[in-house]
């Protein structure tokens, strides 16, 4: 399969053969000399937010930072130095999924960092109409990726080839507005119960967001538990999952405004695995439809030869989805959760009875994956 770069400011992926091979939040700290990126530099960047930036992907321009390094002075050496961590993983050429919103000069900044981090790039690709080209669509339809620092929603017109329409980035509603909104929940408890404030002071919001960010990978099927310390004491409490999908429908109303009410909405792999974001959307009216993580390689594979020119492709040609093992376009019979599958037709959860394999679904703080099941009660 070809290998995929996936540039997002909300993380900076490598995927092959359904595979992740590298992906970690786009994210940058420089303390004089020392750089780091992703998880590591999400550690700090609360501690020391001046030192840290999540700007350098979705710039992709040579602005000069406010606090340069010796080896580091604008937002194009961030982009070199956070390819050069992924550079001995591309041994092929990437075919290069990016936002609809960035501009053909970002791309043309993009391919020169690449070429000298040493990077080849065979393709450019709009990221929402590669993955939706995995999709059996029922236009109209849309498509949703959180990025870090807004919400990316992506009309996709279906007819004799596959095109991107309007493009709609939404800075109200992106991941860390999301994680803000949060932090905020949290904040409040903490106070109610405690009379402490975590965002009073940099090392308690450091330990806070860095238990958000782990929840942010969590299944979401327990209550977000919090323990902070300060000066020789810990202090607990703890958020609902009600609370905080509540929560994180506030943030995504701006978003679900501009979506049509009779749309299909597909929701992008990693978006649709922040803990509570399907229920969320559900619950402002919509109906999402979560992709499977192997989305964006299965595309790549099947319109290889589309995405074979280095140029900026926008449509693709329409093809029968390829069958895979994590989204396949058979109908479903239940939806599974845990170790018990309930059938889809009568299901006392709300779920489309209509549903494919592979489709992920929230319901009451429970995350459940449709399936077949042969000769199934």
């Amino acid at each position: 399969m070809p290998l995929v770069l996936e540039i997002n400011d909300a993380a900076l992926s490598l995927h092959q053969d359904g595979r992740i091979l590298y992906q970690q939040p786009a994210i940058a700290y420089l303390d004089g000399d020392a750089l780091a990126f992703g998880d590591a530099a999400l550690k700090s960047a609360r501690r020391h937010p001046q030192k840290a930036n999540q700007q350098y992907l979705a710039r992709l321009n040579a602005d000069p930072l406010p606090n340069p390094g010796r080896q580091v002075a604008n937002h194009a050496d961030l982009v070199y130095r956070h390819l050069l961590e992924l550079r001995d993983l591309a041994e092929q050429p990437a075919i290069v999924a990016v936002s609809g919103f960035l501009a053909r000069e970002q791309l043309g900044v993009l391919l020169g960092i690449a070429n000298e981090a040493g990077l080849e790039i065979r393709a450019f690709v709009d990221a929402a109409l590669l993955l939706a080209s995995a999709a059996a669509l029922r236009p109209p339809t849309w498509l949703l990726d959180l990025h870090a620092t807004h919400c990316c929603l992506t009309e996709l017109r279906d007819g004799e080839n596959l095109s991107r329409g309007a493009v709609e980035p939404l800075t109200s509603a992106g991941l860390n507005s999301c994680l803000d909104g949060w932090a905020n929940l949290a904040a409040d408890r903490f106070v109610q119960d405690l009379r402490f404030d975590p965002l009073h002071a940099a090392d308690t919001e450091q330990q806070l967001y860095d238990q958000l960010h782990t929840w942010c990978r969590s299944d979401g099927q327990a209550d977000l538990a919090l323990e902070i310390q300060y000066r020789g004491t810990v202090r607990r409490t703890q958020l609902s999952r009600a609370a905080l999908q509540d929560k994180l429908a506030q943030r995504l109303a701006p978003a679900a405004e501009k979506v049509p009410h009779d749309a299909q909405l597909l929701v992008a792999p990693r978006s649709a695995a922040l803990p509570g974001l399907m229920a969320a959307l559900s619950s402002l009216g919509l109906r999402p439809e979560a992709l499977p993580e192997d989305a964006l390689s299965r595309a790549a594979a099947q319109h290889a030869d589309a995405l074979s020119e280095l140029k900026l492709v926008a449509a693709l040609p329409q093809k029968a989805a390829a069958p895979s093992p994590q989204a396949s376009p058979q109908a479903a019979t239940h939806a599974l959760h845990g170790q018990r599958a309930w059938p889809l037709p009568g299901n006392p959860f709300g779920l489309p009875e209509g549903g494919r394999v592979g489709e992920v679904h929230e319901k009451d703080g429970r995350r459940f994956q449709l399936i077949v099941v042969e000769d199934g009660p």
